[in-house]
């Protein structure tokens, strides 16, 4: 076993011994537990050799960043293609569900090969995230160890759920007649109290590779964060209602 396989597996060891209760972002979903190596062939996806390595070396899915590394036998069956516009990569393997519909790919071809980017067309948001698999990968642990979110990636307020609570909330100041962005103190505590648990529900946009067209889907980081803002003034942490898992790990 290299060190870098035992490094990322005694951070695993360690991670999941003080997440007994599986409260750390994407924890229920991957569980710390990573799918066993694999040997690929070349010919069938044109992995980079970092990635190859660490899948024959380390595992092949499960345990990683946001909800987990979708398995590489599964993945590699769901090539994503880039949107329009994106002229750095044509085709991307699907590596995590970031949330909100937003998946991290690696592309296979271009200049961009080998690179990770986040893919959330839906909100016109297509970039690269880190500059191989291993980094992203590492990057993750690390901001577990150190008690941190990962990065959210998105532009602040984009999401669907950030929409819809502000437009709820702009409700309620028109019903209670409030001037816009000034409800406060118990009326606030009162309307979000008011949204109990799964009343959101965030559906999947057409153009989210990994999902069917309205499934639910968990959310991103930046939401999640917004939710546990919102906690201390009324509202649910399970306002938002589970979400699926992807295609290719269903």
């Amino acid at each position: 076993m290299s060190e870098l396989a035992s490094t990322v597996r005694e951070a695993l060891a360690r991670l999941a011994a003080s997440d007994r209760p599986l409260r750390r972002f994407g924890a229920r979903a991957h569980r710390y537990e990573l799918a066993p190596p694999a040997e690929l062939d070349a010919r069938d996806v044109p992995l980079p050799d970092d990635m190859r390595a660490f899948v024959a070396d380390i595992g092949s899915g499960g345990a990683g960043p946001a909800y987990g590394w979708i398995p590489i036998a599964r993945a590699r069956a769901a090539i994503v293609e880039a949107p329009r516009g994106i002229t750095a990569w044509s085709r991307a393997l699907p590596l995590a569900h970031l949330g909100c519909g937003y998946v991290a790919v690696l592309p296979l071809d271009g200049p961009a090969r080998g690179e990770v980017w986040i893919d959330a067309r839906a909100i016109a948001t297509v970039a690269p995230i880190a500059p191989t698999f291993t980094a992203w990968y590492l990057a993750w642990l690390d901001d577990l160890a150190r008690g941190a979110l990962p990065p959210a990636h998105v532009p602040p307020g984009r999401c669907a759920l950030a929409i819809a609570l502000s437009g709820y909330l702009g409700a309620c100041e028109q019903r209670l007649g409030v001037p816009p962005g000034a409800l406060a103190g118990d009326a606030l505590r009162e309307a979000l109290s008011a949204l109990g648990p799964g009343a959101i529900v965030i559906a999947a946009e057409a153009s989210a590779s990994i999902f069917a067209p309205g499934e639910p889907v968990d959310p991103c980081v930046a939401c999640a964060k917004l939710v546990d803002g919102l906690a201390a003034v009324g509202l649910t942490r399970d306002v938002v209602a589970a979400g699926l898992p992807p295609l290719p790990a269903r």
